[in-house]
């Protein structure tokens, strides 16, 4: 089983891999390697680390979680990544018309973006030789308010460079995309991030392994 069917089928609720739903998930893949575009970009910045709180490029992150994800982090990467419209697009057709590949289609847009979020990662451990990069932490998780996502769009400029927006409540549009803070480390063994570090043992997304 590849990576994107098993992230896939994790965000299905760890749904049981019959032939039917691998077949479909199959179909989503490739209409979504063939349609879909990611984008991301990414901010390399000095932070300071109090208790509770981390700043960076004038602004505030108010959260003790991320605080202590970002203990003896003197920089940090802010990254910012988007499937694009036509992902929303599609979601919303496939409501319409197809509800099965529609529960599918979202949960195989998260697998794809989050695969696209690990090769961001790579490049930016590349482009940080001896440091170590801290778990990625987004806005909205743990402690860190979704408010927060305001002060992401204003350090990396998410208007004018992805053309993403944000509701009044915050969320952001297109909705498949992701903000988020990943540190630099002088030193290895960085705190877990995911699901080792949420305390919601019992959610449905949880991965299996951990």
């Amino acid at each position: 089983m590849t990576a994107f069917e098993r992230e896939t089928l994790r965000y299905l609720g760890n749904a049981k891999a019959d032939e039917r739903l691998m077949a479909l998930i199959a179909s989503v893949e490739a209409e979504l390697r063939q349609e879909v575009r990611p984008r991301g970009l990414h901010r390399r910045l000095p932070i300071a680390v109090s208790e509770g709180r981390v700043e960076a490029g004038g602004h505030a992150f108010e959260s003790s979680t991320l605080a202590k994800n970002l203990c003896g982090c003197r920089e940090a990467f802010f990254l910012a990544a988007t499937l694009g419209a036509e992902a929303d697009r599609r979601l919303r057709r496939f409501s319409a018309l197809d509800l099965p590949r529609a529960a599918v289609w979202q949960a195989g847009c998260a697998a794809y973006l989050e695969e696209y979020l690990g090769g961001m990662e790579d490049g930016l451990r590349r482009e940080a030789p001896g440091l170590y990069l801290r778990p990625r932490f987004s806005p909205g998780y743990g402690d860190l308010d979704i408010s927060h996502q305001r002060a992401m769009f204003d350090l990396l400029e998410l208007e004018k460079r992805l053309g993403l927006s944000l509701t009044q409540t915050h969320m952001m549009l297109p909705e498949k995309s992701v903000t988020a803070i990943a540190g630099l480390s002088d030193v290895p063994g960085a705190r877990e991030g995911g699901c080792a570090a949420c305390a919601k043992t019992d959610c449905p997304n949880r991965r299996r392994t951990l």
